[in-house]
């Protein structure tokens, strides 16, 4: 017990007369999770509030026009401006304004558009009724023109087409009624107007899929980036736990503690219990900022659910998988030099793979298989389901699991090497 706490006591004081580490460990991960959720805010709210600037030239100005004008007005993702033709009379016109950066996306509604719509079904409705009257050869086309700034995100353009669709759909449904009704009052000989329905048949309940009991959830960046910037940060622990180890090899020091009375394992674990409080630390840091920092510069505040329990044991393994991590980098690698090369960049292609950099979703499906092998997924996941799904202990048990079983497996592999390489002293 002497031996452990004698160890405690002494990497407490390295650390403390460690400025630059003291910064990399507590400092680092504060600043990492304010600017990259700063960053990110703006793409969650362009998504739940106004934000894509959108450019509407209305040349038809009649009902296929106007209606679409009355429905992007009312879309939601949408900072539209409307022209009718005054400003913006060429494609090149309209270009110039988006490489100057004001508009992402631009739709230019023909002239007669309403008119040529209205001809197109008249035929076809003519033709049902009355053969000799239908007029011979293809339709005339609405050529609606659609202009996206080369940087635009594709799922915003995707959006903004799939609602133009649904738009123009909808008055060509109108139209079709409009005719319909006029044709077959002419063939029942009534004066009387067939009226259209001013409501949809249809309403739209959108919801995220949450745990029962779980109040309504927004996409935020808050959410999203705490956890996943939280464990990046505190993987990078690797990075002084493995050179320690490393620097107690190479100038003497593991020699002379081996002389000393007792187990090694004794001093190696008061050594691996610092850095394990480091990163609970480092994690209660940041859920600090995200309770109180970011809430002061007008971000949301950070919903850690309700069961503390289930948090806590997860940060826990968390912290013990990164710790077993930083043993075994460093009881591999001979030279401080090859563990922070190793680490830096063996962390980068796991975060990279976990989720971390890059949304799960987004990967392709050979990926996704091989990011479920992530430590950091593991965990990422477990923070999700209780951060996001409203999740309890039953939800992340499993990932739980999997780090301590990453944690054990670390600390064997770790001492069989240090075995082997005692041979070598």
């Amino acid at each position: 017990m002497y031996r452990l706490l004698a160890t405690c006591i002494k990497e407490c004081k390295l650390l403390i007369v460690d400025k630059t580490g003291i910064a990399i460990l507590f400092v680092m991960p504060i600043l990492l999770v304010v600017i990259m959720t700063l960053i990110q805010h703006e793409a969650y709210k362009s998504i739940t509030q106004s934000g894509i600037p959108v450019l509407l030239v209305n040349n038809d100005n009649d009902s296929l026009g106007l209606s679409l004008e009355k429905g992007f007005k009312e879309y939601s993702i949408c900072e539209l401006t409307i022209d009718h033709g005054e400003n913006y009379k060429t494609s090149a016109d309209i270009k110039k304004k988006m490489v100057e950066g004001k508009f992402l996306i631009a739709l230019v509604i023909p002239k007669n558009a309403t008119n040529v719509l209205r001809s197109d079904v008249e035929n076809i409705m003519n033709g049902m009724v009355d053969k000799t009257k239908v007029t011979r050869g293809n339709p005339d086309q609405v050529k609606v023109e659609i202009i996206v700034e080369p940087t635009a995100n594709k799922a915003f353009v995707v959006a903004i087409t799939s609602r133009l669709k649904e738009f123009i759909a909808a008055v060509k449904t109108k139209v079709l009624f409009e005719i319909m009704g006029e044709k077959i009052a002419d063939l029942v000989d009534s004066k009387e107007k067939m009226e259209m329905p001013t409501k949809d048949f249809f309403v739209y309940n959108e919801n995220y899929a949450v745990r029962e009991g779980k109040k309504t959830y927004q996409p935020n960046a808050v959410q999203h980036n705490i956890p996943a910037w939280a464990i990046f940060s505190i993987f990078f622990i690797v990075l002084p736990l493995a050179g320690s180890i490393i620097n107690e090899r190479s100038e003497g020091l593991f020699i002379r503690m081996r002389t000393f009375p007792g187990s090694y394992l004794s001093i190696l674990s008061g050594k691996l219990f610092v850095y394990f409080m480091v990163a609970l630390i480092q994690f209660c840091l940041v859920l600090v900022v995200g309770k109180y920092i970011l809430p002061l510069l007008g971000l949301p505040v950070l919903d850690i659910g309700t069961h503390l329990f289930a948090l806590i044991a997860l940060t826990i393994t968390l912290a013990l998988a990164a710790v077993g991590y930083g043993l075994l980098v460093g009881t591999i690698f001979n030279t401080p030099q090859q563990s922070a090369v190793f680490g830096g960049i063996s962390i980068l292609i796991m975060s990279a793979l976990g989720g971390i950099w890059v949304p799960l979703n987004i990967m392709p499906h050979f990926m996704q298989t091989i990011s479920s092998l992530s430590p950091l997924n593991w965990a990422l996941m477990g923070y999700y389901e209780l951060f996001i799904k409203g999740g309890d202990w039953a939800a992340i048990q499993f990932q739980v699991l999997k780090l301590m079983v990453f944690f054990i497996a670390a600390l064997a592999i770790s001492y069989r090497l240090y075995k082997l390489k005692i041979r070598l002293y």
